[in-house]
């Protein structure tokens, strides 16, 4: 009987074709993205447990990853890691993260679409949230007023707790629709927040009104949410006005 020939590894069948295997992994993870099983800002897998999920080899899932960062859908953490980038595969546009930095006009009518917006959202989160998002909420909100938290984190932490109401809606379209919007928005409100909206008594109304909201959510009341998070956006509308006019010239 003739010897049988050995079997290929897995690394020598994708290294026989790379393309193939890897564009296979890249539209697997891409479909993965799109159906919400990784948001923006998630940390996909280690290169090791993504191929051993996939039974390929680290080969494939390394170029994999470059393809999607390459596209726009990834980016390398620091540190080490691959965080989800967008679904879109477009990076924000630095001019219009430049255009709200800039004017205090121009982010009150950023606001004011996000307004629109999340007070759809957070309806949408007292019917669709689980368990776990409220838990999830009640962390977030806990962390973004903690008094012993560094100031610094202020902005971080406030985008982080309307993300997860964005998640707890249910809404892929929105979450990502969302996550485009607030990249800009946390950019200007870094700035804006510690020069124009900082102190003592705005600080006091946001945590108040993110804990009507929490609430609201978590008594599953759409129309209290609702009101809740339109009252928490349309003061801080008011302030974005009131520091219009007394932005020195």
């Amino acid at each position: 009987m003739p010897p049988v020939k050995p079997a290929q590894s897995s690394d020598t069948v994708d290294a026989n074709r790379p393309k193939r295997i890897a564009d296979q992994v890249a539209d697997k993870l891409l479909d993965m993205i799109t159906a919400g099983m990784f948001l923006p800002g998630d940390r996909l897998p280690g290169e090791r447990q993504l191929a051993e999920d996939m039974k390929v080899s680290r080969v494939s899932v390394r170029a994999a990853l470059q393809k999607l960062k390459t596209r726009g859908y990834l980016r390398a953490v620091q540190g080490g890691g691959t965080e989800v980038l967008s679904s879109t595969g477009v990076e924000m546009d630095t001019a219009m993260t430049d255009l709200v930095r800039d004017s205090l006009n121009n982010l009150r009518d950023l606001q004011e679409i996000r307004c629109t917006l999340e007070t759809w959202a957070a309806r949408r989160a007292a019917i669709n949230a689980s368990d776990e998002d409220i838990e999830l909420l009640r962390i977030a909100y806990r962390q973004a007023h903690d008094p012993r938290r560094a100031p610094k984190y202020r902005a971080d932490d406030d985008h982080r707790l309307h993300m997860m109401i964005g998640r707890a809606s249910g809404s892929i379209i929105y979450y990502h629709v969302m996550k485009m919007l607030h990249d800009v928005l946390q950019a200007a409100l870094t700035e804006i927040r510690f020069n124009n909206l900082s102190g003592p008594s705005f600080d006091r109304m946001v945590q108040e009104h993110h804990y009507a909201i929490v609430e609201a959510i978590a008594a599953r009341d759409p129309d209290a949410s609702e009101k809740a998070m339109s009252e928490h956006l349309q003061a801080v509308i008011e302030y974005f006005k009131l520091a219009a006019v007394n932005k020195p010239n």
